[in-house]
């Protein structure tokens, strides 16, 4: 498809409304591009606001003068820059490709606004590019479908205007109006492995394969078809399991069978903005957590979530924090009380429910944390009942019984949060009592 400022116009977002496009200016080719064309629209443009961004990254030499120049450019085009600096250094085990990718988005994110959308130039054959990566990585339909036309970014919207744009037409481009753009030298060292494609695989391919970046994409729009579909399919299967906003039914699961299960569980993992697990970690969620005996506590772990299972419940969470069970404070009831690795306790005032004012009144109140053989003589029930039991019976879940905290009077054990409240120290009705409730620290 020949490049032309008409043709990028129809390319544009034209169903969603729009105050601002920011254009993502490298000073390469492709970008100036679309900066180009852009410009020459402007005044045809169904939005009043046009803004450039340009992501220094401080990895080359030249880097500075790349941001000089880029300034430049926009000046002659009558457009403002905004300039990011970010910090590109890759952290343990990553990428420095990664690292630039992340830093530079994390930074344009911050740009994006309500009624916002970045622009980038992202071409056919990187498109191209793109999945045959995601395809020796081993990624299933989601990753295959490579970059999307539009998307959800920050609290606006990430467009892609060129992707059925090949390179060498958005280049025919740029030489018809005489354009000067920047050559990265990063972009020809075949140690990264997108350049190793670029330079080495793709044009032998392209021999035997002519029309490979147009054929490469409408793979990947196919494949963001079946992941539409898999991810309706996760949500309906999803439904009928779902115990709460956290836990789904391990019984609802087994019944899917493995394969659907594993599409729930992926689909309802990324929905909850929890790191998504590699497909061994999900094979091994499935055998070992949702195939464990009722019985068992199973527990599986990946960088940044975990998965266990109590009775027909699964659980999959941010790890839990270390903090010390040791722990006594004395509170006065004043302010939240911090408990370090677990969140703030709270002492919320209540008309006829909770703990008794005047039964606290010169008392010497502290918090503590289960250390085995508590009992408490729960309020509407006879008797007493180690804490053990009560859990078990109210469904708590093990890793959690230690981490409930316990508000004594003096010696006596008067409430456990969010659960029960000694007989001793219940409000009666009418009068005011305090119900203690755990603020659970999401860092």
């Amino acid at each position: 498809m020949r490049f032309t400022p008409e043709a990028l116009s129809d390319a544009l977002p034209s169903d969603i409304t729009l105050r601002r496009y920011w254009i993502a200016f490298s000073g390469g080719v492709d970008s100036l591009v679309l900066l180009h064309a852009l410009a020459a629209l402007h005044e045809h443009l169904d939005v009043p606001q046009l803004g450039v961004v340009h992501v220094n990254h401080g990895l080359s030499p030249k880097a500075g003068q790349w941001a000089d120049r880029c300034g430049r450019q926009c000046a002659e085009l009558s457009l403002p820059l905004t300039l990011c600096e970010v910090n590109a250094t890759p952290a343990a085990g990553e990428s420095p490709e990664a690292a630039a990718r992340n830093a530079r988005y994390r930074a344009l994110a911050g740009l994006i606004e309500p009624g916002d959308c970045l622009l980038t130039a992202h071409h056919q054959d990187d498109q191209a590019e793109t999945l045959l990566l995601q395809l020796l990585r081993g990624a299933g339909p989601k990753g295959l479908a490579a970059m999307p036309m539009l998307s959800a970014f920050s609290r606006g919207w990430h467009a892609r205007p060129l992707l059925d744009f090949r390179r060498e037409s958005l280049v025919a481009y740029a030489e018809v109006n005489a354009l000067s753009w920047l050559e990265d030298d990063s972009n020809v060292d075949t140690h990264f492995e997108r350049n190793f494609l670029r330079h080495e695989i793709l044009p032998r391919l392209k021999q035997h394969f002519p029309a490979l970046a147009n054929t490469l994409s409408r793979s990947a729009r196919r494949c963001a078809e079946a992941t539409e579909i898999l991810q309706a399919q996760a949500r309906a299967d999803r439904h009928p399991l779902q115990l709460s906003a956290d836990t789904l039914s391990v019984k609802g699961l087994r019944a899917l069978g493995e394969v659907r299960a594993r599409n729930v569980l992926h689909d309802w993992i990324h929905a909850r903005a929890l790191p998504v697990p590699s497909e061994a970690q999900l094979q091994a969620l499935w055998r070992s957590v949702i195939g464990a005996a009722r019985d068992a506590v199973p527990l599986v772990r990946w960088p940044g979530a975990e998965a266990r299972r109590y009775r027909d419940v699964l659980y999959v969470m941010r790890p839990l924090v270390d903090f010390d069970a040791a722990l006594q404070c004395e509170w006065d009831l004043s302010a939240p009380l911090a408990l370090p690795g677990l969140g703030q306790l709270r002492a919320l005032t209540a008309v006829g429910t909770g703990v008794s004012r005047d039964c606290l009144a010169g008392k010497r109140l502290s918090v503590r944390f289960r250390r085995g053989g508590e009992r408490l003589c729960v309020a509407g029930r006879e008797g007493r009942h180690s804490l053990k039991k009560l859990f078990q019976e109210a469904a708590v879940p093990p890793w959690q019984r230690n981490r409930i905290p316990l508000v004594f009077a003096g010696d006596e054990l008067v409430a456990v949060s969010g659960h029960w409240v000694a007989c001793s120290a219940v409000v009666e009705a009418g009068q005011e009592g305090i119900l203690f409730q755990l603020e659970v620290s999401t860092a």
